[in-house]
């Protein structure tokens, strides 16, 4: 027996032996998780910036939303025949009723006086009777209806065996403006009967079915006929009950004849629909001006980007100086001179806002409309406050040198750097870790190959 003591080479070679055997299993492949962790942390750092840039960018975005929709809406009252809503009555809304089309952009109040003579209407015949729709017989050969408005007449071919509704269909079928229906009355033996008219109403659509060209026995019911009516005591005619080419802007619709009763029609400025007009105006530059407040407002977490900030200050600034010059000024040309102020329209001395008294606008329009309009429209006596804050609205959203635009460029800008960086660290972090792996695996490897040959070497010995 060989005796090992502290300092025999056996006890030197077991010693390596664990040395080595330490190394090789204490390699813990986890430590490149922990070396990352930090270039992660950095990674992470620059993900944040990017995500704050990004709810600075959405926020901008809001307000070149609100922006367009307060352009829009000054258009709306930058000119008098965009300013102007009116309203139309009649007297008589069960013989003449009337609205106003989107084309009346140049009505002035005033009063039409109308009388409906006679209705237009159109030709109408009607065959007696037949016992059923389909089955009888009713003839054969050809009916001719003569068409008026110096179009050719139809000429109607029938079948042997045809039936009623086999006329209905062929009347139908034809290139004319004249329809055929089938009635049933439910009256007598004979209940269905054939009716037959014109499309359209006027002198012009009539029609006339040749006696002597057809089997069937027509009664004439109703002769085609323009509509008659005076306006403001002059006779005129159409064709059609409905028309919009009497008074500009307006459809008129004659429903019945009333000779000798005068119709009225009143136009009038509408102060309801005009007072809607500027309290949606204050609604946009409200939001507008809610929109740039919020990005002067850091976030829970987040610091105030010294740009936005110094960006939304000028735009706020721009915005206020603009209605508080164009507000503020005397109209001059406008029956009764008349501020912003006193059509109801403040500025909030605190939120910088503006608010509307509705009483009082409804008053200002109802005594001085054209006083009011002044001030928003533009007229012969210079540019209204929707013209001027119009152009202070584009001076925001210029591509070149509005302060909006521009600070949206840039943070699209730092967005785009930001985005590049990232992917610059995380390609450079993914090369470090693999880099690491590699090289705690290589030494892995060999202490496993250390180990290994120090076994052979320990058998050696042993033997």
């Amino acid at each position: 027996m060989k005796i090992q003591g502290q300092g025999s080479p056996m006890s030197a070679v077991a010693g390596m032996q664990q040395s080595v055997a330490n190394a090789a299993g204490g390699i813990d492949l986890g430590i490149v998780d922990k070396i990352m962790a930090g270039e992660k942390a950095a990674v992470d750092a620059l993900a944040g910036k990017r995500e704050n840039l990004v709810k600075e960018k959405n926020g901008y975005s809001a307000i070149t939303s609100a922006l367009g929709e307060l352009a829009s809406q000054l258009g709306n009252l930058s000119l008098p025949e965009k300013f102007q809503r009116f309203k139309i009555e009649s007297s008589h809304p069960d013989v003449i009723g009337a609205e106003l089309l989107d084309s009346a952009k140049k009505l002035k109040p005033g009063q039409f006086n109308l009388e409906v003579k006679e209705l237009a209407g159109a030709a109408k015949y009607l065959e007696q009777g037949f016992a059923d729709v389909a089955d009888s017989a009713v003839g054969f050969g050809f009916m001719a209806i003569e068409r008026g408005g110096g179009l050719p007449d139809l000429d109607i071919t029938l079948e042997p065996g045809s039936t009623l509704k086999d006329v209905a269909d062929k009347i139908n079928a034809s290139a004319g403006d004249v329809s055929a229906s089938i009635i049933n009355t439910g009256i007598g033996d004979e209940p269905f009967k054939l009716l037959v008219r014109s499309a359209k109403t006027g002198e012009a659509a009539r029609i006339k079915i040749d006696p002597d060209s057809t089997f069937l026995n027509f009664k004439e019911l109703g002769k085609a006929k323009n509509l008659a009516m005076k306006f403001e005591d002059v006779d005129v005619a159409r064709a059609d009950n409905s028309f919009s080419d009497l008074i500009d802007g307006v459809k008129l619709t004659a429903k019945k004849a009333m000779p000798g009763t005068s119709v009225s029609l009143n136009i009038t400025q509408d102060v309801e629909n005009t007072a809607s007009g500027v309290r949606d105006f204050v609604e946009k530059y409200n939001k507008v001006f809610s929109a740039m407040s919020d990005q002067m407002v850091p976030k829970e977490g987040e610091r105030l980007s010294m740009g936005s900030a110094s960006s939304m200050r000028q735009a706020m600034r721009t915005l206020q100086s603009s209605v508080s010059q164009a507000g503020g000024a005397v109209v001059a040309g406008a029956p009764g001179v008349m501020a912003l102020a006193d059509a109801g329209v403040t500025t909030n001395a605190k939120t910088g806002k503006l608010e509307v008294n509705e009483d009082k606008l409804k008053k200002a329009l109802s005594s001085n409309y054209d006083g009011v309009m002044k001030i928003f429209a533009s007229s012969g006596e210079g540019p209204g406050l929707a013209e001027k804050l119009g152009d202070a609205v584009k001076s925001l959203q210029d591509r070149q040198s509005g302060v909006v635009s521009l600070r949206q460029k840039t943070l699209d800008d730092q967005i785009r750097r930001q985005d590049k960086e990232i992917e610059r660290q995380q390609q450079m972090m993914e090369q470090k870790q693999q880099r690491l792996q590699k090289t705690f695996t290589d030494l892995g490897s060999k202490m496993q190959m250390m180990q290994s040959q120090q076994q052979a070497m320990t058998a050696k010995l042993e033997a």
